[in-house]
């Protein structure tokens, strides 16, 4: 890896990843602060909500009116995998695929650092890119939560923290992949975009449309569950596998196709 080029590529992304950070803090602190106001009105709210609708938001496995059920509907399902999906592809797209499309990779590859180390050095980034983002979406609730009566017992917190980072480098290493393959950035982040699209579209009729139930099994979303996380403090062994395996597969063989690939 390339201390240079890892430190560039941060700078180069610090606005972008600033701001992301910057709206989930607010968000999460906004959450975290807005739960105790809640009384038995939201409860009578949440009783008079179809079923229908309260599955395709949070699915069957969680109540609306248990805290889990409050984060996931309000902060840690579609808004939170929107706005971190979002973050990732936007790095990850361009990460090898933009520095093509502009011109500048054989600028960069002239300079004294390996095929290799350059991957290498990005893929680094969006860890450390996913890692940033993990932080400001749990960080106000585990230090903030105490003061608003949101005690979450550390291995629960810990448990975000590593399944939260988990999730955005499977979706930013789909997309890294992509980038790896691709010379226009705007496509990578088109298809992991339209496909993040689908998954969640397929995860809110799954309660309602057989074919959407049957394709569970390949939709990354099925295994975000953070209501379940927090009301239960325990996270199913095949969401580390399948995150794990995303992640893992796709930055190998964004490796491996990067080396292999003509840039000329």
């Amino acid at each position: 890896m390339s201390l240079n080029l890892y430190f560039g590529t941060l700078r180069q992304r610090r606005v972008g990843l600033f701001w992301f950070a910057a709206g989930l803090v607010a968000y999460s602190w906004m959450m975290v602060w807005y739960w105790p106001l809640l009384g038995d009105e939201y409860l009578k709210l949440v009783e008079t909500m179809p079923p229908e609708l309260l599955a395709a938001f949070v699915g069957s496995e969680v109540d609306l009116g248990t805290l889990g059920g409050f984060f996931q509907g309000e902060y840690l399902g579609l808004m939170w995998i929107a706005i971190v999906s979002s973050a990732m592809i936007a790095y990850s797209s361009k990460a090898i695929a933009g520095e093509i499309a502009v011109g500048t990779m054989e600028l960069l590859l002239a300079q004294p650092i390996s095929r290799l180390r350059f991957v290498l050095t990005r893929a680094a980034g969006l860890v450390t890119y996913a890692a940033a983002l993990a932080v400001a979406s749990f960080a106000p609730i585990q230090l903030l939560g105490p003061s608003y009566d949101i005690n979450l017992p550390v291995r629960t917190i810990a448990l975000l923290y590593a399944s939260g980072s988990l999730f955005m480098l499977a979706v930013g290493g789909f997309a890294f992949m992509l980038s790896a393959a691709m010379r226009d950035g705007s496509r990578p982040a088109a298809i992991t975009g339209s496909l993040i699209g689908v998954m969640w579209v397929l995860q809110a009729i799954s309660q309602l449309a057989d074919f959407a139930k049957d394709l569970e099994t390949v939709n990354l979303l099925k295994y975000w569950q953070p209501g379940v996380l927090i009301n239960k403090g325990s996270v199913p062994d095949q969401t580390w596998w399948v995150y794990g395996g995303v992640a893992i597969v796709s930055l190998a063989v964004a490796v491996v196709v990067f080396m292999r690939r003509d840039l000329a």
